[in-house]
């Protein structure tokens, strides 16, 4: 049985700095961890129980940030409040929860087009409620 690979084009070169993530993702969504995590908590009871299911949903469980849909919603709220940011600066920055402007800029290189006021008063945001989440 032969195996059917899918080839990128030579000159497409990727680069999550310049947000260049490759052709599959021009389109995509991204989920924050919590979000994953609240969607592998409430499966179909018909889905398989699997290790990979189950190493994944351990995953999300150690690193999700927020802990309820209401908390993670209000975080996605907040960070398009921000037209400036694309879908994956949002999960990142959900997701890693930076401190600082400086902090978010050096873990997510993209967001340099972003003034560090408005970033810095996002991340104040997001910090306030990730400490007075239910």
């Amino acid at each position: 049985m032969a195996t059917k690979f899918r080839h990128r084009p030579q000159n497409e070169e990727e680069d999550a700095a310049a947000l260049k993530l490759g052709v599959e993702f021009n389109n995509a969504g991204c989920l924050l961890i919590s979000e994953v995590k609240y969607l592998l908590e409430n499966r179909d009871k018909d889905a398989p129980d699997t290790k990979v299911y189950n190493k994944t949903l351990e995953y999300v469980k150690t690193f999700t940030k927020f802990n309820t849909t209401d908390s993670a919603s209000a975080v996605r709220d907040t960070l398009r409040r921000e037209p400036a940011l694309t879908q994956f600066e949002t999960a990142q920055i959900a997701n890693l929860c930076p401190a600082t402007a400086d902090e978010a800029k050096s873990v997510i290189p993209s967001l340099v087009k972003i003034d560090d006021d408005r970033l810095e008063a996002l991340l104040r945001d997001i910090q306030t409620m990730r400490k007075y989440q239910s």
